[in-house]
């Protein structure tokens, strides 16, 4: 019965889709390399430590032990393992980094998803600027260009919003604990009887209006202008303000905010951002600035800002164009091959046709639309077709 099927949630890729994928790795690569980001292949299994930070299992990660009994996992994330390997490595920072790579997550039973995934990123570790935001954002708007994604929507917001919000309200841990998550999941009912204790403050017109903010920036930015914020809350809004009004300017995107949702992963300590586009419910990029991403590893903090890319997601799109190039076809004996060589070294474009005779070459190039070739007794090329 195992022989021919495979584990839940995997799949093979061959054909249209694999060719898709591929021009699509190659494309995010050549344009990355060129803005010279390094390459980084991380393995596959990692040491369960490395993912500290995660709960494996909520994560329902794949974990074995290897021949020492040592607990390893296959990486869930593409992240950790490139704070793990720069903390492995001298590495002179500041540097780019990007990666390209399959990733597991086991789904939930029934939810029609994947457990194996392919993700690209990119890591900028040592710049606490924000101009390495900055580039993100540009890259996304570039990326999207070149993939002819069209009305993308970059959705802004900031891991360190909720907590501003609520350390200037109370200091019970437990309690803000159990706010974020009903503001997170959505849960109305639970979320106001949590909020009710804070009704005569002045913050508390904000409170009652946070879960639904979310949606275009100026929107958002309406409804956040008629309450009062506490300090800190108010200043890191007006950084999300400032990358909101940064950003409107690139061409072909929309930007909205999002301040009552759960930053992407546990780790990230600043902006935030997601891209969406129109009837797609999952992001195709995500990232923003994690300036702890080395605390598991290592003494010396380093600031970081990177994204991850859904390689799986953006080959679903329509908008990536794959086109089946038809080629030529060259009929040959096999004691040709050295004139093949050469042949083919004048014409790269040409594609060796493996039929057994001339006949069934012929009928092949007539189905496949196109000519066929020949080697004369001179080793010069004649049509065949």
């Amino acid at each position: 019965m195992h022989k021919v099927n495979l584990p839940l949630g995997t799949r093979d890729e061959f054909g249209i889709r694999a060719r898709r994928k591929t021009k699509l790795i190659n494309l995010i690569e050549e344009e990355l390399q060129a803005r010279h980001y390094m390459k980084v292949a991380t393995p596959l299994l990692e040491y369960q430590e490395v993912f500290a930070d995660f709960d494996l299992k909520q994560l329902r990660t794949y974990q074995l032990l290897d021949h020492n009994n040592e607990t390893v996992v296959l990486r869930p994330d593409l992240t950790l393992p490139i704070a793990r390997f720069l903390s492995a490595n001298n590495l002179k920072l500041p540097q780019k980094f990007y990666y390209v790579g399959d990733h597991f997550k086991i789904a939930p039973p029934l939810s029609g998803r994947y457990n194996q995934l392919t993700q690209a990123g990119v890591e900028m570790v040592g710049y606490a600027s924000n101009k390495a935001e900055c580039e993100c954002l540009l890259l996304i708007n570039r990326l999207s260009h070149c993939l002819r994604l069209n009305k993308i929507q970059l959705e802004l917001g900031d891991a360190r919003f909720a907590d501003s919000v609520l350390a200037a309200i109370t200091s019970n841990e437990k309690l803000k604990t159990q706010i974020k998550e009903a503001l997170y999941q959505k849960n109305l009912p639970h979320y106001q009887q949590l909020i009710a204790p804070f009704a005569s403050q002045a913050v508390a017109p904000f409170l009652k209006i946070w879960p639904r903010l979310f949606g275009s920036f100026e929107q958002v930015y309406q409804q956040l202008t008629a309450v009062e914020l506490p300090d800190a809350a108010n200043e890191i809004f007006r950084e999300i303000t400032q990358f909101a009004v940064w950003a409107q300017k690139l061409p072909d995107q929309q930007v909205m905010l999002d301040l009552s949702t759960a930053p992407p992963q546990a780790y990230y300590t600043g902006l935030t951002f997601k891209v969406f586009m129109q009837d797609i419910p999952d992001y195709l990029f995500s990232g923003g600035r994690y300036d702890k991403l080395l605390k598991n590893f290592q003494a010396q903090l380093e600031p970081a800002v990177g994204m991850g890319i859904d390689i799986d997601l953006l080959v679903d799109q329509k908008t990536l164009i794959t086109t089946d190039e038809k080629h030529d076809l060259l009929f040959f004996e096999p004691e040709q091959l050295a004139q093949v060589a050469k042949i083919c070294q004048t014409y790269p474009e040409l594609e060796l046709s493996l039929a057994d005779d001339l006949r069934h070459a012929q009928r092949n190039a007539r189905n496949s639309q196109v000519k066929l070739y020949r080697l004369t007794a001179k080793g010069e090329l004649e049509d065949a077709t």
